[in-house]
């Protein structure tokens, strides 16, 4: 089988895909603006020589640079000859394979392409609507995210729910269960106001006050670095805050297995990846009640959810998790056994294989 994907190089999902299928000895081809090589994979780069914008106005909206591109991308697709074409996310390379009219062709929405980008603008939704609508398929990582891209679809179109699974192999619990009189709270994320980063610097000046000897590890860079740390200083909670930067994926289980609890308090989350890896680490997980995060974490089960926003219940929580190493057991056992039986990256995976042939077969 011949693939062709649409979609970011550098991000590590993109990475997961093209690599699972280049295993699988399928030829594969990835048509990208950003330059990242992808072992066994044809790296496609379209350099950015013309500007695109897409703003609140449609009269803002550079058309000339749009076609410029399509003009390549359909060439460079015409050349590669795929047996399938596949874009990750609707709203950039999504478009292009759209504007590309080539079929067999797949869309997999990711998050914020279908709860942010069509809210922008009544153009914004209709290019949203036209892309979806052009595919002969499209995938969602959660099923909250499957119910809201079904408001876009205009026909009885395929839609199907496979989620970003976890390499179990490379997820999994390395602790030699010491016992030790710290107790480490974490979160891997970019340092945004999305992921509820103000609440959780607040609920946790509440938990220090009952337990002087809990940490909290912050691994993640982004624009709220400066004034979280400030944040702590006011607090008083410095010395039990570290901010660890920016990790590469490929060190997050060593980071993920320094942790006794995960907490991702985020107010928007339309999976929740990271809850995903820290369970498959045997961790607990403390999360907001919002979006996707209820499906990867089984409240009172798997872990805790918790208003999104309320530093008080969060730190409840936290509190609760830091007093009982036995429950930080038994949900960390849990949650292990929760994502190998529904999120193991093999299987996931496999789904979309079994997709492309349905796909493929129905289009002959």
């Amino acid at each position: 089988m011949k693939i062709c994907f649409l979609a970011d190089a550098r991000n590590v999902h993109t990475q997961k895909w093209a690599g699972f299928f280049v295993k699988r000895g399928y030829d594969v081809h990835l048509i990208t603006f950003l330059k990242h090589n992808i072992k066994g994979a044809s790296v496609h780069l379209i350099k950015m020589d013309v500007p695109v914008k897409i703003s609140q106005s449609a009269r803002t909206y550079q058309k000339a640079g749009y076609f410029f591109y399509i003009k390549k991308i359909k060439a460079l697709i015409r050349d590669i000859s795929p047996d399938i074409l596949h874009a990750h996310y609707a709203s950039s390379y999504g478009f292009f394979g759209a504007l590309s009219n080539f079929h067999p062709y797949i869309i997999s929405v990711w998050g914020s392409d279908i709860f942010d980008f069509p809210r922008r603008s009544v153009f914004h939704r209709y290019l949203l609507k036209y892309s979806l609508n052009k595919a002969d398929c499209v995938t969602a990582t959660s099923r909250v995210l499957t119910a809201e891209t079904k408001k876009y679809l205009t026909s009885s179109k395929p839609l199907h729910t496979i989620p970003f699974g976890v390499d179990l192999h490379r997820f999994k619990s390395e602790k030699q269960h010491e016992v030790r009189d710290e107790i480490v709270a974490g979160i891997v994320k970019n340092l945004e106001p999305v992921y509820g980063y103000e609440t959780l610097i607040k609920a946790f000046s509440i938990v220090v006050r009952s337990n002087p000897n809990i940490k909290l590890l912050i691994i993640g860079k982004g624009s709220l670095e400066g004034k979280l740390k400030k944040q702590c200083k006011a607090l008083n909670i410095e010395k039990n805050v570290e901010f660890a930067g920016y990790i590469s994926n490929k060190n997050v289980p060593e980071y993920l297995n320094k942790m006794d609890m995960f907490i991702l308090p985020s107010l928007q989350e339309t999976f929740g990846v990271s809850a995903v890896e820290a369970s498959a680490c045997g961790l607990p997980v403390i999360a907001s009640d919002v979006c996707g995060l209820p499906e990867v974490v089984i409240n009172n089960k798997t872990g805790l959810l918790v208003k999104k926003g309320d530093p008080e219940a969060l730190a409840e929580a936290i509190i609760k998790l830091a007093d009982d190493r036995e429950l930080r057991r038994k949900m960390g056992k849990a949650g292990r056994y929760f994502i190998k039986k529904n999120y193991k990256w093999d299987d996931n995976a496999e789904e979309m294989d079994k997709l492309y042939n349905i796909i493929i077969k129905g289009s002959k």
